[in-house]
């Protein structure tokens, strides 16, 4: 097991209200590992580190970690990020994660090698506003669509505010967690995604896998490169514009409508914003926001706004920003998950 998560370990309201460069999100795949023997010899290989630390040396990430099995990598790579200095953008990554956390305190485990179980460390450069900390789970999510779009020629698009879905259902949920530090606020944000889970192994109806799917690739080591990759491309570009999720940092939007297909480019230049919202299933969807409280807010989802909510315009024309903080289920109107 991992070590655990320190007391000092948050998840704040407001983070959950929430990826030598190019500024591409889809950079050319040299970086991408080929596919080894191992890889293909089963449903179930492991994951390749040596491969992987290959992708991560080529976008200058930081440290790897693995491990054969754990609790959580989000709590593993948070108490690490607690306890000493790290270099930005190191990973924790495991083969079968027992104790995965979701939104609201839920939890989950999959059959070990059966998914993807991963996490990032950020911690911003001097001048990062600190209000863009709360689009790093989105930023990730987009990142994810986009590697299961071009690498897997899966159509997968993102549902507010942190769940990556295709054919109707949900292949990979993210949560990013606050870490406070002696050198100020860091974020980790994890990933799990189903790769090659069976209809009886999955956790919930609303839920798929990959392989059930018919992805073109369930090579786990070929799609976690293609994410990290992704990750770090979209990061840096986040970056340099200081964390300001409607400055243009020269990100090429996804294609009006690629959610329905494998996702080909549109080469205007956008801000996060724009690319995140280019990625989203939800909008202009009816949708039944269910709070907290027991009370159902119902309209059409219209827009995503400059904080990372979403807009919803009742059917009196009455418009209302949704904290994902403030949601505890988002659905579809007519009854379907996304």
């Amino acid at each position: 097991m991992g070590p655990s998560a320190p007391a000092h370990v948050a998840q704040g309201r407001w983070l959950d209200s929430l990826e030598g460069m190019s500024n591409e999100p889809n950079p050319p795949p040299a970086a991408t590992p080929a596919r080894s023997d191992a890889a293909t010899a089963g449903r179930r290989a492991p994951v390749e580190a040596a491969a992987l630390r290959r992708v991560m040396d080529d976008a200058r990430m930081g440290e790897l970690f693995t491990s054969e099995r754990t609790g959580s990598t989000n709590d593993d790579l948070a108490a690490r990020a607690a306890s000493s200095a790290m270099a930005n953008l190191s990973v924790e990554s495991t083969e079968e994660q027992v104790q995965g956390h979701g939104r609201l305190g839920r939890s989950w485990q999959a059959p070990a090698r059966s998914s993807l179980a991963v996490s990032i460390y950020f911690r911003p450069s001097a001048g990062f506003d600190q209000s863009g900390l709360a689009w790093l789970s989105m930023l990730c999510a987009t990142a994810m669509v986009q590697t299961l779009r071009h690498d897997a020629s899966l159509a997968a698009g993102l549902k507010w505010p942190n769940d990556v879905v295709a054919g109707g259902k949900k292949i990979c949920g993210l949560l990013a967690q606050l870490v406070m530090t002696d050198a100020g606020p860091v974020v980790v944000v994890g990933a799990g995604l189903n790769v090659s889970l069976s209809a009886a192994e999955l956790p919930v109806p609303t839920a798929s896998s990959l392989e059930l799917l018919d992805a073109q690739v369930l090579d786990r080591t070929l799609l976690l490169g293609g994410y990290l990759r992704r990750v770090a491309h979209l990061f840096r570009a986040f970056e340099r514009v200081g964390g300001n999720a409607s400055a243009h940092a020269g990100y090429a939007l996804e294609a009006a409508g690629a959610d329905h297909g494998t996702g080909q480019e549109d080469e205007t230049a956008g801000t996060l914003r724009e690319l995140v919202r280019s990625v989203m299933v939800t909008i202009g969807h009816q949708v039944d926001a269910h709070l907290p409280n027991g009370s159902v807010l119902s309209g059409t989802a219209v827009d995503l706004d400059a904080e990372g909510s979403l807009t919803v315009r009742e059917p009196d024309g009455t418009l209302h920003n949704v904290l994902a903080g403030d949601v505890y289920h988002l659905r579809r109107s007519d009854g379907s998950y996304a």
